[in-house]
């Protein structure tokens, strides 16, 4: 069971690392990342000069709870006007092992003006809490598929409340979308947890929405 974006006192949540870790541990959290906004000015958000702190808090985090795979990450505001995406500092995203990126081909950047960026990024990419169904509507699924593919991008079922339009949450309006990333485009779970503890462990609902649409293998770091 994953849970690949949570927030924490680095941004905008209310918890600590040790809390959140413990939090998924306890809770029977297979792997945990750690997703603090960074340098953005949407909300209080993680500086580049408190990654080093950032980082280790989250590695001792880990050594203290080896029930559970905890991951370092961070959250990229792609709305150019609160963030400045040339000069992110990618000697210390490199440390990472996921980066997520919000607002793609929506309120943000396009994929295709991220490239410069993406294109000096190691660790794994993935897309945070997007509406596929309204930013893609009307374009074919597996053309969809093949552009997150071709850049290299996972893809999120995010689980949080602000990410539902009349109560269902977008990945499962979008479960075309999903049903052809299969084989093709790596998937995760999140829970973009901000002030809940409780929303750290319980993602039953998007895990169960994986499973119908025999999305399991395509979860990331099912295979690991």
């Amino acid at each position: 069971m994953i849970n690949l974006h949570n927030h924490t006192t680095y941004s905008d949540g209310d918890f600590t690392i040790e809390q959140v870790v413990a939090a998924a541990e306890s809770g029977g959290v297979t792997h945990v990342a750690i997703t603090d906004h960074f340098e953005t000015a949407k909300v209080h958000s993680l500086l580049s000069a408190q990654f080093d702190r950032y980082l280790g808090e989250i590695r001792e985090a880990a050594r203290r709870h080896p029930g559970v795979h905890v991951l370092a990450g961070v959250e990229i505001d792609t709305d150019r006007s609160r963030c400045d995406l040339e000069r992110l500092p990618i000697d210390q995203l490199n440390r990472l092992d996921i980066v997520l990126f919000e607002y793609v081909d929506d309120d943000g950047s396009t994929l295709e003006s991220l490239e410069p960026l993406l294109s000096q990024l190691r660790p794994r990419r993935g897309l945070a809490h997007m509406d596929i169904e309204r930013i893609y509507f009307g374009q074919d699924p597996d053309e969809v598929a093949s552009r997150f593919r071709d850049f290299g991008m996972f893809v999120e079922m995010n689980n949080a409340l602000p990410y539902r339009r009349h109560g269902v949450p977008f990945y499962e309006l979008a479960s075309k979308y999903y049903e052809a990333f299969r084989g093709r485009v790596g998937v995760s779970i999140g829970a973009d947890a901000h002030h809940s503890l409780e929303a750290v462990v319980h993602l039953e609902r998007p895990h169960r929405f994986a499973q119908s649409i025999d999305l399991m293998n395509d979860l990331l770091f099912a295979r690991e």
